[in-house]
């Protein structure tokens, strides 16, 4: 009997150089080399599609105001790196900046729409505040 190491295989992901689209190279290397003991190549929009279809984005709203948007995997815990964080107030201005509602021609009626649900978003805060006093 040979006692024969065999190399461990590691994952690896590559782009392919190609002048058409994207396509990515997924597959395992053995260990410590350059040698591919097995590879795929898919589109870029392919995988992009697979893996959202597992991920959910949640958005939540911090007391502080900010708005806090996280991507959760299909395990159900949240993933370390992705994640955004941005202040109420500032997403609202963005929203109503006089040059953004010109170029995107917003009527009246969404802005009435949009002033009505801050309303009663600030009722909601004004409740839990009164609740706490």
């Amino acid at each position: 009997m040979t006692n024969v190491l065999t190399p461990s295989a590691k994952p690896f992901v590559e782009q392919v150089a190609m002048t058409k689209g994207r396509l990515l190279r997924i597959g395992y290397r053995a260990d410590g080399m350059d040698s591919i003991l097995a590879s795929v190549e898919l589109p870029v929009e392919v995988l992009e599609q697979g893996i959202a279809g597992g991920l959910e984005l949640v958005t939540t709203i911090r007391p502080s105001g900010e708005i806090v948007s996280q991507i959760f995997g299909s395990s159900g815990l949240a993933l370390e790196g992705p994640h955004s964080s941005v202040p109420i107030d500032r997403l609202v201005s963005q929203t109503v900046d006089s040059d953004r509602l010109r170029l995107e021609e917003l009527p009246t009626s969404e802005l009435s729409g949009l002033l009505r649900s801050l309303e009663a978003s600030i009722e909601h805060v004004r409740t839990a505040l009164a609740e706490r006093a």
